[in-house]
């Protein structure tokens, strides 16, 4: 994406205790800014246009970044501005690992403070339900919302460890040589054996290709470190309206495209992690209902990437969640 950069800057100076920040931001392609934290941090942040409420989409974790949402999030610039924030470590950010699980909060706030954005909705995937939890409890202020899509889960909990110890989930069949050919390739493929499509964008932003255009290998990142997760989500802190919108497990034979291609120990296998995903899902649902500001949807499908197999039912569920919003 390399044209004739149109490039600004706004320097905000934010007090904060005795040291300061001066966060900027400086436009580096369309629809691309860059927004430098002040603590030698750089992070790439998608503008997909708009006007009003800023409503800031975060991707889940390992490398994936808000690129996954390139046909999704444009779907609201008719009544928000939209923005996306691509964690440090990953994407065009900065390759810089959090030293704690604070520091992927703090860019959020030096993304709004370089925007000058007094206030946000938080719409995020899986792994970002901790940070977007710990925004809201820490920044109540600045929180005008919180959109869960599949994680509103505390995924601190040792439950959750073990089960992957003692069973998981089945990997979709391997790729072929012809799978891996090019990037329409990959993403025929993820379509057939996970049951969503995925933007160009996001599978370039995560693999790697040769000179050929074949797939080589995936890019690692380098901001997913489990050990940081030290911060259990405290639903009853957060003052901000939340919506949590939850996959449902369904049964393996049900959920899993490629169910007729394993064979009799790997069907076990997928029976055995459902049983013992399913109630702890249940269980973690429950908790966040529980808090009188929480909403709970319970989403017809069990693909973790809802929003992209069935985009229209997702954004019809936000846009009834942010209507409520004052």
């Amino acid at each position: 994406m390399r044209q004739s950069a149109l490039i600004f800057t706004i320097v905000l100076t934010v007090a904060a205790g005795c040291r300061t920040r001066t966060p900027t931001v400086t436009q580096v392609a369309p629809g691309i800014l860059r927004v430098d934290t002040g603590h030698g941090v750089s992070l790439e942040v998608l503008d997909w246009g708009g006007e009003g409420r800023p409503l800031v989409f975060l991707a889940g974790g390992g490398a994936s970044t808000p690129h996954v949402f390139d046909e999704f999030a444009p779907r609201f610039a008719d009544s928000f501005r939209v923005l996306g924030i691509t964690r440090r470590g990953n994407g065009g950010s900065s390759n810089v690992r959090p030293r704690r699980f604070d520091d992927l909060v703090d860019d959020i706030v030096a993304v709004l403070d370089a925007l000058q954005l007094s206030s946000a909705v938080l719409v995020g995937h899986s792994f970002a339900g901790l940070e977007m939890a710990l925004f809201g409890e820490t920044h109540g202020g600045r929180c005008a919302g919180l959109i869960y899509l599949d994680s509103a889960y505390d995924y601190t909990d040792p439950e959750l460890g073990q089960i992957f110890e003692r069973t998981q989930p089945p990997s979709a069949p391997p790729m072929t040589a012809a799978d891996s050919a090019s990037a329409d390739a990959v993403l025929t493929w993820t379509e057939r054996t996970q049951g969503m499509r995925l933007p160009a964008s996001a599978v370039r932003a995560t693999r790697r290709f040769d000179s050929t255009g074949r797939m080589i290998g995936a890019i690692r990142s380098g901001s997913h470190d489990w050990r940081i997760r030290d911060r259990a989500p405290r639903w009853e802190a957060i003052s901000c309206p939340s919506l949590g919108v939850y996959a449902i497990p369904a049964p393996p034979d049900d959920a899993l495209l490629y169910w007729t291609a394993l064979d009799t120990t790997q069907r076990r296998s997928a029976r055995e992690y459902y049983r013992a995903f399913a109630p702890w899902t249940s269980r973690q649902r429950a908790a966040f209902g529980r808090v009188s500001q929480n909403q709970v949807v319970a989403f017809p499908s069990s693909n973790h990437y809802f929003f992209l197999a069935r985009p229209d039912t997702a954004e019809r569920v936000m846009r009834t969640f942010l209507a409520q919003l004052q």
